[in-house]
């Protein structure tokens, strides 16, 4: 469904500021990057200073000029798509700059219907694990995989941990919450900075540090906190819990969590007190961090502060432990 007249001046009077003037965005409808929920991610150019860097003028972003660029189209475009939007440029304007989130460099409307623009990246972290893992498996024993995984990739998987964590801080200092954190929204660049994406689930909380919602909006169930499940309150602590999740996806061969419940059942057996088991060779200093993730009381979790001293101390271990330390 396209917008009508009224509704193209209506978006653009509401978020113009990043608006990319006609002329200046390619889009390669034939090159697809990947397909979200409701969406499809093709391969553009943008022509000239993305309007991320006019608005900014920061010397990170200059190299968002003449540019390939991810350029994300609604497949359905309803009044209800155009809400969705509408809300996920703004949460991104409100966001701005920030090395660790995958910025919105603008966006445009080619022909009527709108589409969002964004530095582009090699792979989402689902894709990376998967990758090295069908990789691996000839390399070494299929059972002995995840433990060869670990002893090559330690520093680097923790870094992305780290980075993973600063980027959270980010956003929780501007009052935000994500609602959609999984292995599938954490984007790789060329040199394996992670970078978070992906905010059409992204709210606001008040000044409780909270948020109250219907589950009305299509979220992702196996990811969600026990409080979010019973009560639709989100808060950091529910994306601490969705963190936790996104750590075992990486030690669980990429597969979805909880892969043999339907949805109905998530929540009884969160609720009886279990939670996700640990994967063969997760270390268990890395599975105690998801755990605490996982307390049943948001205030017994992590902050993303806690879990960035976590991942510092640990990569400063295995630092010294390969003798780079003196």
């Amino acid at each position: 469904m396209r917008l009508s007249p009224q509704e193209i001046m209506t978006f653009k009077e509401k978020s113009d500021q990043l608006l990319i003037k006609p002329g200046k965005l390619f889009i390669n409808y034939e090159n697809i990057l990947g397909h979200g929920s409701s969406s499809t991610i093709y391969k553009g150019h943008i022509s000239g200073p993305s309007p991320l860097h006019l608005s900014t003028q920061l010397i990170e972003t200059q190299t968002f000029c003449d540019c390939d660029v991810a350029v994300k189209v609604a497949r359905n475009f309803g009044s209800g798509e155009v809400e969705l939007l509408y809300k996920e440029i703004q949460a991104l304007k409100t966001l701005g700059y920030h090395e660790n989130i995958s910025c919105m460099l603008g966006w445009a409307i080619p022909g009527e219907t709108p589409c969002l623009v964004f530095d582009i990246a090699k792979m989402d972290l689902l894709q990376y694990v998967r990758g090295f893992r069908d990789a691996a498996k000839g390399m070494v024993p299929y059972k002995d995989f995840l433990s060869f995984l670990w002893q090559i990739t330690r520093g680097e998987l923790v870094e992305i941990y780290l980075i993973y964590s600063l980027g959270m801080q980010y956003i929780t200092s501007k009052q935000m919450i994500h609602r959609d954190l999984a292995a599938r929204n954490i984007l790789l660049t060329n040199n394996n900075v992670a970078k978070i994406s992906d905010f059409g689930l992204c709210c606001t909380y008040n000044d409780g540090f909270s948020y109250q919602a219907s589950l009305a909006k299509k979220l992702p169930i196996k990811w969600l906190s026990l409080e979010a499940l019973t009560d639709h309150v989100f808060s950091e602590k529910s994306d601490v819990w969705a963190f936790g999740v996104l750590i075992y996806e990486m030690f669980a061969y990429g597969l979805v969590p909880y892969t043999t419940m339907h949805h109905d059942e998530v929540l009884a057996f969160l609720q009886e007190g279990n939670r996700l088991g640990c994967p063969e060779d997760m270390p268990n200093e890395l599975y105690e961090i998801t755990r605490k993730c996982w307390e049943e009381n948001p205030d017994d979790r992590y902050t993303f502060a806690d879990l960035e001293q976590k991942f510092r101390v640990m990569i400063e271990n295995a630092t010294e432990s390969y003798g780079y330390l003196s």
